[in-house]
């Protein structure tokens, strides 16, 4: 028995339909951009502090940073290395450097769902309160994720 043309073109048709719904389903690879500013949003408690190799985490007590989707800063206790609030940037080819309120670049040395190590340096010091105080030098501050 001779299967007519319409046969076959109903078979290439459903074989055709089943390859684009394959191909439609496959996982989009996610924005590593986007992707980088979730794992940084939330809030970042102070586990250690070091200037310029030494600790001085006793001068941060009760430091948090929050970080949002929206690109935006807050922080708690932050003395001369971290202004109260400000914007960060991340550039899609430098997703290990957060650029913080378009002048300071803080290398992301290692993160991971619950924690976060960042480095950075300080050149001058802040008014604070019409006061000039603070410290400056290299700066790795360890955290850790609490929402």
């Amino acid at each position: 028995m001779k299967k007519s043309p319409i046969y076959f073109f109903k078979a290439f048709a459903l074989l055709l339909v089943f390859s684009i719904m394959l191909w439609g389903c496959k996982d989009d690879d996610p924005n590593p951009l986007a992707q980088r500013i979730n794992n940084l949003a939330g809030t970042w408690t102070v586990q250690s502090v070091t200037n310029d190799g030494t600790d001085v985490t006793n001068q941060f007590n009760g430091f948090q940073l929050a970080f949002t989707i929206e690109k935006t800063y807050t922080t708690t206790n932050g003395g001369n290395p971290w202004p109260a609030s400000g914007t960060f940037d991340i550039q899609e080819d430098a997703l290990d450097t957060i650029v913080r309120d378009g002048n300071t670049n803080i290398t992301i040395v290692s993160i991971s769902d619950s924690s976060m190590s960042l480095r950075f340096q300080v050149n001058g010091i802040r008014s604070i309160a019409n006061l000039r105080s603070g410290i400056t030098g290299s700066f790795t501050f360890s955290l850790t994720k609490t929402n």
